[in-house]
């Protein structure tokens, strides 16, 4: 197995992430020139803002959640030289759940789907964990 593989995910969600701070730079730039939010704002994100700005914000923040977990783990199948097909499988099932979870919360945003995906996610890296310990203990 070309451990290698296991850092296209990681790649992945290095780009939603950047992607996320892009959006949320324009919607706050879209914001300020509306005149729906003043440029002070920014200073302590404190305030009345459209809901377009604080859904941007809150999908940009979690991806300093959960995933850091994704990016550990990551780091210590390739420290360890654990990598293996399910590795690479579970990391991608993640990724897709993220990927699913950021357009229901920027796109149509029903709580319920999201918050399935979410729990997807999140089960994928226990179980995730779960198999890592295993093989290392």
């Amino acid at each position: 197995m070309n451990r290698t593989l296991i850092l296209y995910p990681a790649i992945s969600m290095i780009i939603l992430t950047l992607f996320l701070y892009v959006k949320n730079f324009l919607d706050n730039r879209k914001a300020i020139r509306s005149g729906a939010i003043k440029i002070s704002y920014l200073k302590n994100y404190k305030g009345d803002v459209p809901d377009y700005v604080t859904i941007s914000r809150q999908t940009l923040k979690n991806q300093f959640e959960l995933p850091i977990f994704f990016y550990l783990l990551i780091l210590m199948t390739l420290i360890f030289d654990k990598v293996a097909l399910v590795d690479i499988i579970l990391s991608w099932v993640f990724v897709i759940s993220r990927y699913i979870h950021c357009y229901i919360r920027l796109g149509y945003h029903n709580i319920i789907h999201r918050a399935y995906i979410f729990e997807i996610g999140m089960l994928t890296l226990v179980i995730w964990w779960i198999f890592f310990v295993y093989n290392i203990l």
